[in-house]
């Protein structure tokens, strides 16, 4: 349980700095488990908050394993390709396998009836497609990591082993994923109910694809029917034109700037032996917001 509250920590770490120049900037994930608007309407949003706390969920499991934090699993298996003759696999993995099959079977978990049975809603089906697609960034995600053995920092020796990236390098590409999200709706194929992409040129979905099938709204003002908050004294950049420039950020309203003082550590120095000498200064920051 404590890495499951530490990845639950984590997808709102990312969530909210990969959106802190954005509109929707991923405050309402704070409200969880009290599911607000935004992210049960089946937005855009709501598909990358369900894609992210997948994937931090099998991302930390993955790594607890290989770090020794908990008894249920270990290093992840070896691969069964043989090195090229340059290394030798060996160290300790991340357990990936272990991460996505576990993971998998707590967030679907939410999505079955008291009876055990799946959840047959549009909503559910959407949720359900976009915990698996948190969890196949993760596994896409896998990389081979090495260390070098030998005398005097030589590489006679290099043994590799396949390891996750920080979880930072997920966070963004999901988000690349947001950006690109399909939208769907539901069909009927076979006698039974499927989802569907809306654009006819479009014939499947990725399973590594989010997707949604309400559109999002501006997030300009506060709407409780949507769950905008709206960006009303949010914190802009006056001099950028992209997403996080007052002229986007403040939806035409206008800014106001002002200086703000702050002080800081400056000047420090290091004595032999051992501690650091520092000198107090104050920084003067010009700031703007959104009326």
């Amino acid at each position: 349980m404590p890495t499951i509250v530490g990845a639950s920590l984590l997808s709102i770490e990312t969530c909210q700095s990969q959106f802190s120049d954005r509109r929707w900037n991923c405050s309402s994930i704070s409200q969880v488990p009290t599911i607000p608007r935004d992210l049960s309407r089946g937005t855009r949003e709501q598909a990358y908050v369900y894609g992210i706390a997948s994937a931090a969920l099998s991302h930390s499991v993955a790594r607890a394993c290989s770090i020794g934090v908990t008894t249920k699993c270990s290093c992840g298996a070896l691969p069964n390709t043989a090195p090229n003759g340059a290394f030798k696999w060996g160290g300790c993995g991340d357990d990936v396998h272990f991460g996505l099959g576990w993971g998998q079977a707590f967030t679907d978990a939410s999505l079955k009836s008291k009876k055990g049975k799946s959840k047959a809603s549009k909503k559910a089906m959407m949720n359900r497609h976009n915990f698996a697609a948190g969890r196949k960034v993760v596994e896409f995600s896998l990389t081979t990591a090495c260390k070098c053995h030998g005398v005097s920092g030589s590489c006679s020796i290099k043994t590799c082993w396949k390891a996750l990236p920080d979880f930072d390098s997920i966070g963004a590409t999901l988000k690349n994923r947001y950006a690109l999200a399909v939208e769907v709706k539901r069909k009927r194929k076979k006698k039974q109910k499927v989802l569907v992409p809306i654009m006819a040129n479009k014939k499947s979905i990725r399973s590594d694809e989010l997707i949604y099938y309400t559109k999002s709204p501006d997030y300009c003002n506060p709407d409780s029917k949507s769950g905008s908050i709206g960006t009303q004294n949010r914190l802009c950049d006056k001099t950028s034109p992209g997403s996080g420039g007052c002229d986007v950020m403040c939806c035409g309203r206008g800014y106001d700037s002002f200086k703000m003082e702050v002080m800081e550590r400056c000047e420090c120095k290091y004595y032999w032996c051992c501690y650091v000498k520092c000198k107090t200064c104050v920084k003067t920051l010009n700031l703007s917001k959104c009326r």
